[in-house]
């Protein structure tokens, strides 16, 4: 097992660490090349919305993969989610930030209507499911709770994805159709891992 745990080159906190420190660096090098401006603040915005997809790919799919292919790099997934979900919430944080910047600097809200509507509600259930992934607090709360909490929050995400890139889609489809497809493949993947038995998924670890 802990074989297992320190499989990969990084892990637990350094999950966290690493992925800061790298996008904040590659939105200062933005700002340094295009200045803040509406185009460098832009291109952050843009920047750290592409980054949090494939964490939240990790992040959704880290227990369906590893009850579907249970290996190594699977369970360092599932072993290392708790960190991959702070490392997303992290970068999450800075894309609110580059757009809290835009709207300060263009004094236009630049998202309305359901895009809008679903962007208040995933960041509410962002700052929950941040705050109960912490053992300190999940010990308060029962595990019933912390998994309808967790698994709603993840539902909106999923949602507010696929729309997002069937609407740019429309814009441009060889490169978002593909992520919209991917997005709305996550869902049958976790319903055919469901049916999966818990003990099933121990006995089949590779060591």
């Amino acid at each position: 097992m802990l074989q297992l745990m320190r499989w990969g080159r990084f892990r637990t906190w350094e999950i966290v660490t690493l992925t800061s420190i790298s996008v904040a660096t590659m939105m200062l090098l933005l700002l340094f090349a295009h200045g803040l401006t509406e185009t460098g603040v832009l291109l952050t915005i843009r920047a750290t919305g592409r980054v949090s997809f494939p964490l939240f790919l990790m992040l959704s799919l880290s227990g369906s993969l590893y009850k579907l292919i249970p290996s190594r790099k699977a369970y360092w997934l599932l072993a290392n989610r708790k960190y991959l979900g702070l490392a997303f919430a992290i970068v999450y944080l800075y894309h609110a930030l580059g757009f809290t910047t835009l709207i300060i600097m263009t004094q236009e809200p630049h998202i309305e209507g359901l895009e809008l509507i679903l962007s208040i509600i995933c960041y509410g259930f962002l700052v929950a499911m941040t705050v109960t992934s912490f053992r300190i607090i999940r010990r308060r709360i029962s595990p019933w709770l912390w998994n309808s909490l967790h698994g709603t929050g993840m539902l909106f995400f999923w949602y507010f994805f696929l729309q997002e890139f069937m609407h740019r889609a429309e814009e441009n489809l060889l490169v978002y159709l593909p992520l919209a497809l991917m997005t709305a493949a996550i869902l049958p993947i976790k319903l055919i891992a469901a049916t999966k038995p818990e003990k099933t998924m121990v006995q089949e670890v590779n060591p």
